[in-house]
């Protein structure tokens, strides 16, 4: 029994149809893509020179975020940055953060249990400290 080999050529795959996607793809990306940077820069501009340095805004400070929590029995108390603090404790703090920024806001999140008059005492600690603005949050169900 005698096998017959194949010519070499019926081996040869044709790599054409291959080439010719590719330099289609290449031309398509080329085409599509935008070049902004290239595009500006070729303008000659001549662009005028100052002499100061502009005067930028600082940018708003952090809101102080007061957070009453309930306690059992109609009580509560007071976090500001995980730190438990009382009244006094509250308007000093708040007082000092009046005197860094003239701008100083807080935002007050009472808990839904709580009393309205405890949110009023912290209301009353921004009035000591000079603070005027002064906001709630709650949570709006959808």
């Amino acid at each position: 029994m005698g096998f017959q080999r194949e010519s070499e050529h019926a081996m040869h795959i044709d790599m054409t149809p291959v080439v010719d996607a590719m330099f289609t793809l290449i031309l398509f990306l080329v085409v599509t893509s935008s070049y902004v940077q290239s595009m500006e820069q070729d303008v000659n501009i001549n662009l005028p020179t100052m002499n100061e340095q502009l005067k930028v805004a600082k940018p708003p400070a952090r809101p102080i975020v007061v957070n009453v929590r309930y306690l059992p029995g109609g009580n509560a108390y007071y976090h500001v940055e995980n730190e438990k603090m009382t009244l006094t404790t509250l308007t000093i703090n708040m007082a000092r953060a009046r005197v860094r920024n003239q701008d100083q806001s807080v935002v007050i999140r009472g808990d839904k249990d709580v009393k309205w008059d405890h949110v009023a005492k912290v209301m009353g600690c921004c009035a000591q400290a000079g603070i005027t603005k002064v906001s709630a949050t709650l949570e709006v169900n959808q």
